[in-house]
């Protein structure tokens, strides 16, 4: 392959920008910003444009960095056919290119690496060349942060644990091998990473260091327990309800909160490297959803002498945000045994956790195969064409919710919630969650119609779709309306508890009979539904499927197709990043 000629890339109605917009690789967003940038520093290199545009859009698709050489192998969409927004194919799918490199000449990839280097872009710091990739200033400085604070950190600057009390502590615990393994390494060493699946005993193992932290002599460590959403916050403040009750420890919140986010000031916190948090130990659950930028700032703001555990399962889904850095930290840090992986699963359903691990090991049959044996703790409905009437639980779920509402039981309107989720890859289309709350809230309606008119319908379940400082509220954080004295109220579940209130106050809250696999993380429910999504959807990803697959405690019903199940489980989520390599390369000594 050979460079493009040189036809102003700086403008996208011609040359390479238009190109890749047409087929569906760039959206305008991505070829405006390029070209924004690009005239601000003066650059007028097509390859250098189209690989800042194709960094942009790397980003918004989770890359924390570009791999120019993986650009040949991307999907184009000439047709503009997205089948999450349809149910009806535009074109002969088999009559579209495989791939990008069908359709358009690409540049040789070492010569378009080096065309970058020696570019404006690059001189003016947009972008930076490091192990072969093309990397925005942003993530790079984010990659390096992080790499840099887990590289300096030493047991020295620790406060010590007592060893009785941490040999007390993992006796008392009726642990395994690998989590007296973890218990220890958090005594010992700054930063702790622990990972496993579900019910391989993370919270177990959480639990048995916060007992090693509480009988310290003198002042006991002041530990922070925080996770990345509302509700992961709560759960982790359910699951160590034991640990949490004499008050020795703060609840659990989530990071935004620990931090101190600053309204309306995007990613800044009144918590930094000038004002650093003032725990001991900070916990972090659930950390497989935390993003690089996020990641970064929590790092900046922990003093030296603070231990880290991060605590998740890196085959989950990542963060929304651009990276992978649970990931990329057990492969970086692993090396130097800053991570214990917890393998033995004590979870009492044994055909949902095999299933769990044959999608993770990657292997179609052997899903299809648990899928189809007839487990009473699974349902596999296989069809194209998904129903309301495929899914009864989730209309047994509404209607139980809308009678313990209308007896204004917040209580057991709250732990009703957490009996059943359907769960769906998208927001949009036929498997989309906008499409399944419109058919459930229907399906209401039959009986009480002022569900369809009535916004703050009795029984409505909700989520919290962005922070809400002034009311304390959480982006994830969930709950549903329930009769008041004076009418509707919302009681919603918060990091900190139920708190109630007018629903009118409200400004960012959607319906959430059903919900997205994103916004799941961080939460289980006992029955689960979960519609695959179609054929050619670029969520269908072992890792959605995965994620999706392990929010259910007792029973699973999955619906979709063969095909789409097998699709899903071949193909898992590509996400650049260089924050392994320079973990790698700065901490490849023990602290």
């Amino acid at each position: 392959m050979t460079a493009p000629a040189n036809t102003r890339g700086t403008d996208s109605k011609t040359g390479p920008l238009a190109q890749f917009t047409a087929a569906g690789v760039l959206d305008d967003g991505d070829c405006l910003v390029a070209t924004r940038i690009a005239r601000l520093v003066g650059e007028e290199d097509d390859a250098a444009v189209l690989a800042l545009a194709l960094a942009v859009r790397a980003a918004r698709e989770g890359s924390g960095a570009l791999h120019l050489d993986s650009v040949a192998r991307l999907t184009p969409h000439p047709t503009g056919h997205d089948p999450d927004d349809n149910g009806q194919q535009d074109a002969d799918p088999a009559a579209e290119p495989a791939t990008l490199a069908d359709v358009i000449e690409l540049p040789e990839p070492q010569a378009w690496l080096q065309a970058v280097a020696a570019s404006r872009l690059a001189a003016r710091g947009v972008l930076h060349i490091e192990f072969d990739l093309v990397q925005l200033d942003r993530y790079r400085a984010d990659e390096r942060l992080i790499a840099g604070w887990l590289d300096s950190r030493s047991p020295d600057q620790l406060k010590s644990i007592e060893a009785t009390v941490l040999e007390d502590a993992i006796s008392a615990g009726w642990l395994n091998d690998a989590q007296v393994t973890a218990v220890r390494a958090v005594a010992a060493r700054p930063t702790t990473v622990l990972t496993g699946g579900p019910g391989t005993g993370k919270t177990w193992t959480v639990a048995a260091i916060l007992r090693a932290l509480r009988f310290q002599d003198g002042r006991a460590p002041r530990v922070a327990l925080a996770a990345p959403t509302g509700k992961a916050a709560a759960r982790m403040n359910e699951t160590l309800e034991a640990e949490l009750a004499d008050g020795s420890f703060d609840p659990a919140t989530t990071i935004h909160r620990l931090l101190g986010s600053i309204p309306r000031s995007g990613t800044r916190f009144r918590h930094d490297a000038r004002n650093p948090l003032p725990h001991d130990v900070v916990i972090v659950d659930e950390a497989s959803m935390v993003g690089l930028g996020l990641m970064a700032r929590l790092l900046d703001a922990l003093s030296p002498a603070t231990r880290l555990l991060l605590v998740g399962d890196p085959d989950q889904l990542a963060s929304v945000e651009a990276g992978t850095v649970l990931a990329d930290l057990v492969r970086g840090l692993g090396p130097r045994g800053d991570v214990v992986e917890l393998s033995e699963n004590r979870r009492s359903v044994p055909a949902i956790q095999d299933l769990a691990g044959a999608i993770r090991s990657g292997d179609p049959d052997a899903v299809l195969d648990i899928l189809e044996a007839g487990h009473p703790e699974i349902g596999f409905t296989e069809t194209d064409e998904p129903a309301l009437g495929h899914m009864a639980t989730v209309t047994d779920q509404a209607r139980h919710l809308r009678a313990l509402a209308l007896e204004g039981d917040i209580d057991g309107a709250i732990v009703r919630l957490g009996r059943a989720r359907l769960l769906c890859g998208r927001r949009s289309g036929p498997h989309g969650i906008r499409r399944w709350n419109r058919l459930v809230e229907q399906s209401l309606a039959e009986d009480a119609p002022e569900v369809a008119y009535q916004p703050y319908y009795l029984g409505r379940p909700i989520i919290i779709t962005r922070n809400d400082h002034g009311l304390g509220l959480a982006n994830g954080d969930t709950g549903v309306l329930v009769r008041g004295p004076q009418g509707p109220l919302a009681a919603i579940q918060t990091g900190q508890g139920v708190r109630t209130l007018s629903p009118w106050r409200l400004a960012d809250v959607e319906t959430m009979h059903a919900m997205t696999v994103h916004k799941a993380q961080g939460s289980e429910a006992d029955d689960v539904t979960v519609v695959a999504p179609a054929i050619g959807s670029r969520l269908l990803t072992r890792e959605l499927l995965y994620t999706a697959t392990t929010r259910a405690r007792r029973r699973l019903t999955i619906i979709g197709s063969r095909d789409a199940i097998r699709v899903a489980v071949m193909t898992p989520i590509e996400r650049s990043s260089a924050l392994t390599e320079r973990l790698l390369e700065r901490c490849s000594s023990g602290p």
